[in-house]
């Protein structure tokens, strides 16, 4: 569908950003791309993945000219405060949520309490504005930093790329085909894999991509498919033509993977943990499970594939929600609103 804005006035946003391998890199990918239609103009820097050891050395790359605002990572968005413009961070999920704990190397919670934790803090702090993800994210930024003034400006998926398949059949002869999307970590639940796999049996077509890291390509079922990494193009081609969407992640700021695969209508199936409970409507546009219950996680995969008329139902559902509750539109005019706003108090405090 073509988006049509209202553009009194163009903005230039810089989006300097770190390379993390992940749903933060999409999400400013996806962000200058619907500012751009949006008639603005983003100024996307990306920085090496080594500059997260010192983020503090992005300072030292001049910025771009005549910048209305600054948005960024709450990482390392504190790096760019008292720049003359001011600056937006959004958390993508917070580390430091005791819920995220469980899932973390003893070198990761180091990391994250010593090297993070006081950068994030004085970004949320300090910046004109805080944005979140997800309510679930927004929550537990209330909770670990105390700031109440944070904006809940949900993730999106182009409806137009992301969309059913006129070409998809149910399956008939066929096992039924599950895709699961998601970086190899144990956060993600990639330890649960084998077992998954093999409690799920023969009758099933398991397809899996690490997203946008690297797989490991030497897990050998007889019903699991590694695919290695996978272009977006090859990405929505899988989503299309799979029956039903899949996930074992114990923890998600938001759920990307939800989103597009009710976006190309189909249901999905995971835990019910953090940033999914935001997205998936249990019942309606999929299951959610309780976490590590792969038992139950795999009775739910039986129903849908039992049930010729349940995936078809659920997403038409998960569609819908994507296209009523999950656009682009929403997401940049509350973008937009959000930089005027705060681009004129900045001028006023001046």
């Amino acid at each position: 569908m073509t988006i049509e804005y209202q553009n009194p006035g163009a903005l230039r946003i810089w989006l300097p950003a770190i390379r993390a391998e992940s749903g933060a890199d999409i999400f400013v990918m996806r962000l200058a791309q619907a500012l751009r239609r949006a008639g603005h103009e983003p100024l996307v820097q990306w920085f090496d993945h080594r500059y997260e050891l010192m983020p503090e050395l992005m300072r030292f790359h001049r910025k771009p000219e005549h910048i209305d605002i600054i948005h960024a990572n709450s990482w390392n968005a504190c790096v760019f405060l008292r720049q003359c413009v001011p600056v937006v961070a959004t958390v993508h999920h917070l580390v430091h949520d005791p819920a995220y704990a469980p899932y973390r190397s003893v070198a990761q919670a180091f990391y994250h309490r010593w090297h993070v934790r006081w950068r994030e803090a004085r970004a949320v702090e300090q910046s004109a504005a805080v944005t979140a993800i997800s309510s679930y994210v927004c929550q537990t930024v209330r909770e670990v930093f105390g700031r109440e003034s944070v904006q809940v400006i949900n993730n999106w998926v182009d409806t137009d790329q992301y969309r059913p398949s006129s070409e998809y059949k149910l399956p008939d002869a066929r096992r039924f085909r599950l895709l699961m999307v998601g970086n190899h970590s144990r956060r993600k639940g990639y330890d649960l894999l084998p077992a998954f796999a093999h409690a799920l049996g023969p009758s099933f077509d398991l397809r899996c991509t690490g997203g946008l890291r690297d797989n490991d390509t030497t897990m050998s079922l007889e019903n699991l498919s590694i695919l290695g990494h996978l272009s977006e193009q090859e990405l929505i081609y899988e989503y299309m033509h799979c029956d039903a969407v899949v996930s074992l992640s114990r923890y998600e700021g938001f759920g990307y993977t939800a989103l597009e695969g009710m976006a190309c209508g189909k249901p999905f199936v995971g835990f019910h943990t953090s940033g999914l409970t935001d997205v998936v409507i249990d019942g309606v546009t999929g299951f959610l499970v309780p976490i590590n219950d792969l038992t139950a996680l795999v009775e739910r995969c039986v129903r849908l594939s039992n049930s010729p008329l349940m995936p078809e139902r659920m997403g038409k559902a998960g569609r819908e929600r994507a296209l009523s509750a999950f656009t682009e539109r929403a997401a940049i005019d509350a973008y937009i609103a959000l930089y005027r706003k705060v681009i004129v108090q900045f001028r006023k405090s001046e």
